[in-house]
C-alpha cells in the first residue's frame, strides 16, 4: 500500500469523533441514505488504516464525482436550491474526502471542514442546547489539530482535552468582545433556509380534525412577554393568525390564497393596498408586547387583536392579519401593540358582506338551514340570535374532545344533530354556517387561545396544543364582533386553559414529552422544566436577537453621541482588554512538558529521587548539563547517570517514528539502571 503520510493511530481516533459530532447534528435533516454513506466512509478510513482496505483508485474517484454531482441535480430537483441541499452536498464532499486524505494538509482540510459544517448548524438552529454542542465539537476539534501535531510517543488524550478546552476559553473574551462590539452589518447575499422544511402550527386552510391534530402536540410555538408586566386574563388571549372566509362545504380557506408562498410583499398586493386606519375605532390605551415565534415555514405571525407592527417590518391585510415577507424559517422576534377595546369594519362593504355570507348551493345541510331559520324568527335581533345558537351549544348534549366520531356527508347537520362531538374546529365552522343561513356576515379565525405563564422569567408560553378555532359576526352599528362558541361547551377551555378541559382525554399532548408528567403533577420535574425554558427564553432576547438596532442602543448607552471614531476606539480598547487578560494566562504559567512515559520517568522518579540527596534540578537546566553536575558532584553516580541520560536523549529527542515496543524495552534498561544509581546511593 502506497501510504504517503500515515496518521498517528491517537491523532485518527480523534479526528473520526469530530467528524461524527459534526455529521451528526445534520443527519436529523439530510436523506437517511447520504448518512449511510458517511458511517460507511468512516468505517472505511478505519480499514485504511489498519491495512484492510485501500485508499479508492482513480477510477472510484471519478465515479464518486459523478455521484456527487447527480445527488447535487437531484436534491435541487426534489427539495429545490436551498440549505438543505447544499447541506447534504457538503457532508458528502466531506465524508469522501476522509477517506481520500493521504497528505498532511488532506487532514487539516478535513479538519476546516468540521468547522465549517460545524457552523452549518447554526443555520438551522441557535438555541442553548446547539450553541453548547457546537462549543463542544470545536473543542474536540481543536483536540484533533493538537493531537496531529503531538509527538507520536505521546497519548496523553486527558492532556489534549485540557489544552484544546484551554485555547477554546482563552479565545472566549476577543469571541465575546466581537460579537458585541463589530458592527452587524447585513450580508451581501443570502442563503434560503429550510425552504422544505415541514410547516407547523396552524394552516390557511380548516377542515374537521385539522386542529385537534395540534392538540396532541406539546411543542412551543411561541413566547411572550407584556411591557410593564401588563398581562391580559387568560380569557382574554385569543392570538389571531389568519381569517378563513371561504368555504366549500368541507374547508374552511382564506380568500385568495393558492399557497403559503404566495404571501409576501410581491403577492396578492391588493390584500395589503388599503388604508385600514380609516376603518378602525380604538378606546383606551394599548398594550404592548414582544413575541418570540418558533419556525413555522409559513408566513404569518400572531398576535392579539387588532396587532400592530411596531417596527414596520410586516404586512397588514385587509382582515388585519400580519404577514412576513417571506416564510418564517427560523425563530423570530417581533414587537407589537394591541387594543383591548375596538372596533373594526362598522360599515361593512358590499364586496365584504357577499363573501361573508355566501355559502355553496349543494352541500346539502337542510336541516341546519332549517333549524337557523327557525331560530332566527324567534329572536328580534341578529345578536339575539347569536346568543341563541350559543345557547343551543351550551344547553344540548355537546362534547368537547379530541377523537369526535366521523362525520357524514352532510357534515354540519351530522355534528349538529346526531355526534355532538368534537374540537374547536368542529364549533367554529358549524356556528359560522349557521350565521350565514341567515345572512348575518361571519368568518372563522384561527390561531391559539391560552398560554403558560412562566413566573421566572415573567413571561407566557404559548404551544401547539393552545391551537384554537373561533368566530368573527359582523353586527350592524359594532362591526366585527368576536364570538367563541367552544367556550359555551366547554367553558374551562377559555377560562383555564386546554390543559384542564382535556386533562381525562388521553389523545392529550399524547406527542408532548411531558405530557404524563403534566397529569402525574410532579412539581419538581416542572419546575425545572420552567427553569430550562427561562434560560433559552433570556439567551433569545440578548443573544440571539442581539441585531443592528439592539447594538446601536447599546452604544448610545456607552458612547452618547455614536459615531465611527468612537466605535473604532472601543472595538480597540475592549479588544486590547482581552488580549491582555489571554496573554497574562499564556505568559504567566510555563507550558507543561509532554508527558511521555520517558518524560514521567526521568523527571518524577529520577529527578525525585535526586532531589532527596541535595541533587535537584535547576529550572531551564538541560539533560547534558543537569548529569555533568551530578558527576562531578557524586562521581559514585556518574556511571549510571550517564547512560540513563543517554536514553532519555535518545528516545525524548531522537526519532519520532521509534516503535512502541522499541520504547518499553528502552524504559526496562532505564529502570534497571536507576535501580544501579539507588544502590550507589
Amino acid at each position: 500500500m502506497d501510504i504517503s503520510y500515515q496518521i498517528p493511530r491517537t491523532a485518527l481516533v480523534w479526528i473520526l469523533i469530530s467528524v461524527v459530532m459534526v455529521v451528526l447534528p445534520q443527519s436529523l435533516r439530510i436523506p437517511a441514505w447520504i448518512s449511510i454513506i458517511a458511517l460507511g466512509c468512516v468505517i472505511w478510513r478505519v480499514l485504511i488504516f489498519t491495512g484492510k482496505l485501500n485508499y479508492p483508485s482513480r477510477l472510484m474517484r471519478v465515479g464518486v464525482v459523478l455521484f456527487t454531482v447527480a445527488v447535487s441535480i437531484s436534491q435541487m430537483r426534489n427539495i429545490g436550491v436551498g440549505l438543505d441541499s447544499a447541506a447534504s452536498l457538503l457532508v458528502l464532499g466531506f465524508v469522501f474526502k476522509l477517506i481520500e486524505m493521504r497528505q498532511k494538509r488532506d487532514i487539516y482540510v478535513v479538519i476546516a471542514l468540521c468547522f465549517i459544517l460545524s457552523m452549518v448548524s447554526f443555520l438551522y438552529s441557535q438555541s442553548v442546547v446547539a450553541t453548547l454542542y457546537i462549543a463542544a465539537c470545536v473543542v474536540v476539534i481543536t483536540g484533533a489539530m493538537i493531537s496531529l501535531n503531538r509527538s507520536v510517543l505521546i497519548s496523553d488524550n486527558s492532556g489534549t482535552i485540557r489544552l484544546a478546552m484551554k485555547l477554546s476559553m482563552q479565545a472566549l473574551p476577543l469571541t465575546i468582545v466581537l460579537f458585541v462590539v463589530f458592527p452587524r452589518i447585513a450580508p451581501l447575499w443570502a442563503v434560503p433556509i429550510s425552504s422544505n422544511g415541514s410547516t407547523t402550527g396552524v394552516s390557511d386552510e380548516m377542515a374537521p380534525g385539522d386542529i385537534s391534530q395540534l392538540g396532541r402536540s406539546g411543542e412551543l410555538a411561541f413566547r411572550v412577554q407584556f411591557e410593564n408586566g401588563a398581562q391580559p386574563f387568560h380569557s382574554e388571549l385569543y392570538w389571531r393568525g389568519l381569517v378563513l372566509d371561504d368555504f366549500d362545504g368541507v374547508t374552511w380557506r382564506r380568500t385568495n390564497s393558492s399557497s403559503s408562498s404566495s404571501y409576501g410583499r410581491a403577492a396578492a398586493l391588493s390584500d395589503f393596498n388599503f388604508n385600514w386606519q380609516d376603518r378602525v375605532n380604538t378606546d383606551g390605551n394599548p398594550i404592548y408586547y414582544n413575541v418570540i415565534l418558533e419556525p413555522t415555514q409559513q408566513p404569518w405571525i400572531f398576535g392579539l387583536h387588532l396587532a400592530e407592527d411596531q417596527s414596520n417590518k410586516y404586512f397588514q391585510s385587509r382582515n388585519f392579519e400580519l404577514f412576513n415577507n417571506g416564510l418564517i424559517t427560523q425563530r423570530t422576534s417581533y414587537d407589537l401593540r394591541s387594543w383591548r377595546s375596538n372596533q373594526t369594519d362598522v360599515t361593512l362593504l358590499d364586496s365584504g358582506r357577499r363573501r361573508t355570507t355566501s355559502l355553496p348551493d349543494d352541500d346539502g345541510n337542510e336541516q341546519s338551514r332549517r333549524f337557523a331559520q327557525q331560530l332566527r324568527s324567534s329572536v328580534n335581533s341578529d345578536r339575539d340570535y347569536v346568543y341563541a345558537v350559543l345557547a343551543n351549544f351550551q344547553q344540548s348534549e355537546f362534547y368537547y374532545t379530541l377523537n369526535p366520531s366521523l362525520l357524514g356527508d352532510n357534515r354540519i347537520d351530522d355534528f349538529l344533530f346526531n355526534t355532538r362531538e368534537g374540537f374547536c374546529e368542529h364549533y367554529a365552522s358549524s356556528f359560522a354556517y349557521l350565521m350565514r343561513a341567515v345572512g348575518i356576515p361571519s368568518r372563522v379565525v384561527v390561531g391559539y387561545q391560552g398560554a403558560e405563564y412562566n413566573p421566572y422569567e415573567d413571561y407566557m408560553m404559548v404551544y401547539q396544543y393552545n391551537a384554537h378555532a373561533w368566530n368573527e359576526v359582523w353586527l350592524e352599528g359594532e362591526g366585527w364582533v368576536r364570538f367563541d362558541p367552544t367556550s359555551a361547551v366547554s367553558p374551562e377551555r377559555i377560562e383555564l386553559g386546554v390543559e384542564a378541559a382535556l386533562a381525562d382525554d388521553p389523545a392529550f399532548m399524547e406527542d408532548g414529552l411531558f405530557s404524563a408528567v403534566r397529569r402525574g403533577n410532579i412539581d419538581w420535574i416542572n419546575a425545572m422544566r420552567l427553569r430550562l425554558d427561562a434560560i433559552e427564553y433570556e439567551w433569545n432576547r440578548r443573544v440571539v436577537n442581539y441585531n443592528e438596532d439592539v447594538q446601536f442602543e447599546v452604544f448610545e448607552q456607552i458612547l452618547g453621541e455614536v459615531t465611527e471614531e468612537k466605535i473604532l476606539m472601543l472595538l480597540i480598547g475592549l479588544a486590547s482588554v482581552a488580549l491582555a487578560v489571554v496573554g497574562f494566562t499564556v505568559i504567566r504559567f510555563d507550558p507543561p512538558s509532554p508527558q511521555t512515559p520517558v518524560n514521567k520517568f526521568y523527571k518524577q522518579v529520577l529527578c525525585k529521587e535526586l532531589r532527596k540527596i541535595g541533587l535537584e534540578r535547576a529550572p531551564g537546566e538541560g539533560p547534558q548539563a543537569f548529569c555533568a553536575r551530578v558527576s562531578r558532584e557524586r562521581p559514585e553516580l556518574a556511571g549510571p547517570m550517564a547512560e540513563i541520560t543517554k536514553l532519555y536523549i535518545q528516545l525524548n529527542y531522537g526519532e519520532k517514528t521509534v516503535e512502541q515496543e522499541t520504547i518499553k524495552t528502552e524504559l526496562r534498561k532505564m529502570k534497571s539502571l536507576f535501580q544501579q544509581l539507588r544502590t550507589s546511593v
